[in-house]
């Protein structure tokens, strides 16, 4: 698989024999993950596919030697496999559930991957921070447990270019105590799931609007609701906000903005924007279209009256039936099977002979591997099995 590397320069920390063995070492994650397998007479009690001791150093050299090359779909791929078992080994017990293995996407685990410039050690970091809290708020994210609503914090439009919009007042804002910090947390990681999952014709983020009408200082002493938001927006929603627009911002309100300034990245910083209400309808109508600014218009405008807007449904106003999915379902599928199907594709119709090696014998799973007596005989494939 030279055509992995080329056209650059590059002497790859692994033997030739290595690189050879990449297509069946490869083709075997499509078929042994998420299941429980015996290899070489030994039971893999996990789930997911097996990785034997040698093998994982190839793969951490073969990542490795991705991280130093100029971004190709390949090498970008083993990265973020390589990410994906250390964050893994990063986890209470050294194990993910069932859950936290099927949100580990292709395009969840990229926004770690390319977050920390294609480092798989540092990508990993943040992604088992990211799926240790999605493992605490595992109940509301499922909707095995309701929320005790707290704001009008949700989901109020989708624009013409599928990106979700995230509306609140801070008419409808209740000051955190000891009671009720737990149910706004819940609040807010219910809502940003709910956005999450609202993405329609390739959006990856989300335009957040923060009415101030209504602000009161004293209602926002606690920093905790603010802190949790952060700490969410950074990890488990890494990328996932477009624009911040803080409408009609009070002078009190300034004195919370610096308190959370230095906190903020200067990413983050350069995608929020203090505007009037109508420089925020403007706004969107600029990014979302029309008919998504004529209602966060009408919603903003009810907020300002004297009953205010009481007609809102939570988390999320957009209906599921609006629009599908995209047919592109290359985000929500499996890391591995992605893997599996690009070198499938890349490799279509190509006939080539492969020494049966120790490393390839490890990573060939149990129902294509060969008896012993034909350890020496070469091994032959049409293509790659894809799921």
């Amino acid at each position: 698989l030279k055509f992995a590397f080329a056209p650059f320069p590059f002497t790859p920390p692994f033997r030739e024999s290595e690189l050879h063995t990449m297509p069946t070492l490869l083709e075997s994650f499509s078929c042994c993950y998420g299941r429980v397998d015996r290899c070489d007479g030994a039971e893999d009690s996990r789930e997911g596919f097996l990785l034997l001791p040698a093998d994982k150093a190839l793969l951490g050299r073969l990542s490795a030697a991705a991280s130093g090359l100029p971004r190709t779909p390949l090498l970008e791929d083993l990265g973020m496999v390589e990410t994906v078992r250390l964050a893994e080994g990063l986890l209470p017990g050294g194990q993910m559930t069932r859950e936290q293995r099927e949100w580990c996407t292709v395009h969840n685990v990229r926004r770690y991957f390319q977050g920390r410039g294609g480092n798989p050690a540092a990508a990993a970091a943040i992604l088992a921070q990211a799926l240790s809290w999605r493992h605490e708020y595992r109940a509301v994210l499922s909707g095995e447990r309701e929320p005790v609503w707290q704001t009008d914090l949700r989901v109020l439009a989708r624009g013409d270019d599928g990106a979700p919009i995230i509306y609140g007042c801070f008419r409808h804002n209740v000051p955190a105590t000891a009671a009720n910090t737990q149910h706004i947390f819940d609040h807010m990681a219910v809502v940003l799931e709910t956005a999450s999952r609202s993405h329609r014709r390739g959006s990856t983020n989300a335009d957040n609007i923060m009415d101030c009408h209504g602000f009161r200082m004293a209602d926002n002493l606690n920093p905790a609701p603010m802190f949790q938001l952060m700490k969410m927006a950074n990890q488990p929603y890494r990328d996932g906000l477009r624009t911040a627009i803080i409408v009609d911002a009070p002078s009190s309100f300034y004195m919370l903005w610096r308190a959370a300034q230095p906190f903020l990245s200067e990413k983050t910083k350069s995608k929020i924007r203090f505007v009037s209400r109508e420089q925020a309808v403007a706004l969107i109508r600029s990014t979302s279209g029309a008919k998504a600014a004529a209602i966060v218009k009408r919603v903003m405008a009810e907020n300002r009256s004297a009953e205010g807007c009481t007609s809102h449904r939570l988390p999320s106003e957009v209906r599921d039936d609006e629009e599908s999915p995209s047919s592109a379902s290359e985000p929500q599928r499996s890391l591995t099977r992605t893997l599996s199907r690009k070198l499938s594709r890349a490799l279509s119709g190509m006939q080539a002979v492969y020494q049966h090696s120790t490393v390839t014998s490890r990573f060939c799973c149990c129902r294509r591997r060969r008896p012993d007596a034909m350890e020496d005989q070469p091994y032959k494939f049409d293509k790659f099995h894809v799921n």
